[in-house]
């Protein structure tokens, strides 16, 4: 009986598995990397004798704020024009769920009260899955696409039935 290899127990690993859990959802990645982008952007560094020092203040950001942001992505139009019944279904969509979950696994702090967020441990590790992963999958899904015949059949021996 062959033996299953001890580099495919990394697959298992549970924090793998909380981390694409939380990251399936495209709304969380926008805001995992909207906040990312603000605590990068924020942070600021001073030089002092050889060493580096990241400043205390942590950026706050409204869940209006990144409702709107949201909407203006996800249809594509000036943020100033983000209103109406697509901002409405963001924001009720972050408060009831995503925020939550994003709370649970440390990627954010979110107050329900203030219905603010600010940037939790667990911030960067989720943003670096998925700045690294998003490109990939990109090109291996359009890669997949242009391999579709002409006539939308895709070709021999592909597997996506499975």
């Amino acid at each position: 009986m062959e033996q299953i290899p001890s580099a495919a127990e990394q697959y298992t690993d549970q924090s793998l598995s909380t981390i694409h859990h939380t990251l399936r959802a495209s709304r969380r990645r926008l805001i995992v990397g909207l906040v990312a982008h603000r605590s990068l952007k924020s942070a600021e560094f001073q030089q002092t004798k050889n060493q580096v020092q990241a400043s205390d203040s942590e950026p706050t950001v409204t869940v209006r704020q990144i409702s709107r942001e949201i909407v203006s992505i996800e249809e594509g139009i000036p943020l100033e024009h983000a209103t109406g019944d697509p901002y409405h279904n963001v924001y009720t969509a972050l408060i009831q769920t995503h925020l939550p979950e994003l709370d649970d696994v440390g990627a954010i702090r979110y107050n329900p009260d203030r219905k603010n967020i600010r940037p939790d441990d667990n911030l960067f590790a989720l943003s670096m899955v998925a700045a690294l992963t998003s490109p990939v999958a990109q090109m291996l899904f359009h890669s997949a696409i242009a391999d579709i015949n002409d006539d939308g059949v895709p070709p021999l021996g592909d597997s996506t039935g499975d």
